[in-house]
């Protein structure tokens, strides 16, 4: 029985997977909505509505900030926890855009409709432009261990089409070759084209299901089943840190205090 429901839930992706290439109505999926020809940034951003803990919030993005007043370049989709100031003036019907603090953002995903090498750099370049977050000394339990801090939030790229698993693994090879000043906290955890390849930032002790030991901060390209694969690699990803950050204490009151009011 357990095996069946896991062929189930398999096939459930299968028909996301559909969706995110455009080969089905988003209203397959999404019963609800009555835009069947969905951008794909909003398809994926349903995609992480429907699937992600009630407390995050999800929103097309603008920018991430940190409160000394530090901007990030383009993000697309921001995920924030329910703790989280938010920025929705220019958002209500949860169409527009917003921005975010870095404390608090739990993902980000740089969002495009043909992933190539000139649209990989520039989501490299925005993600790595995020900037830091707030120590976590003395911001939560001593008793309690959080892991990875330091890789918050988790971070994507996500397309709907792109060109080979060659071409896009040269490319990152490439870029941070000349580029290593970036830190690897600072590239992306997920790199996912609907229908064709994931590839995965390995984090220390992974091994392939045969047991094949994979070298830290490396990106590994998957292209079997790779919406089966992504969209549940991302959401638990995503509700790790999530539940993790329940744990944290942040305060915003720089927010007021940095404000120039004379």
């Amino acid at each position: 029985m357990a095996q069946e429901f896991y062929q189930r839930l398999q096939v459930y992706f299968s028909e996301i997977g559909k969706v995110l290439k455009g080969e089905a109505d988003s209203a397959s999926i999404f019963p609800n909505t009555t835009d069947v020809g969905m951008s794909r940034e909003r398809v994926y951003s349903e995609v992480l509505k429907q699937h992600l803990p009630s407390s995050c919030n999800v929103y097309y993005g603008g920018f991430v900030f940190d409160l000394d007043g530090n901007e990030s370049k383009q993000i697309d989709l921001i995920v924030s926890s329910d703790n989280s100031p938010q920025f929705n003036f220019h958002n209500q019907d949860g169409s527009g855009k917003s921005f975010a603090c870095i404390d608090g953002c739990v993902a980000v995903a740089s969002i495009k409709s043909n992933l190539d090498s000139t649209e990989l750099i520039d989501s490299l370049k925005n993600i790595a432009s995020l900037p830091n977050k707030a120590s976590i000394d003395g911001r939560h339990i001593p008793q309690i261990k959080i892991k990875n801090y330091d890789d918050w939030p988790f971070k994507i790229v996500y397309a709907s089409d792109g060109v080979s698993t060659e071409t896009i693994s040269k490319t990152i090879k490439r870029f941070y070759q000349d580029n290593s000043n970036i830190p690897i906290h600072k590239r992306p955890n997920l790199i996912h084209v609907a229908g064709k390849y994931v590839f995965t930032r390995i984090e220390e002790g992974v091994t392939t299901r045969d047991g094949t030991k994979l070298e830290p901060d490396t990106f590994y390209p998957q292209d079997h089943h790779p919406d089966e694969y992504g969209i549940p690699f991302a959401v638990i990803k995503i509700q790790r840190i999530a539940a993790a950050s329940d744990y944290l204490s942040y305060r915003y009151d720089r927010l007021l205090n940095n404000l120039p009011l004379t």
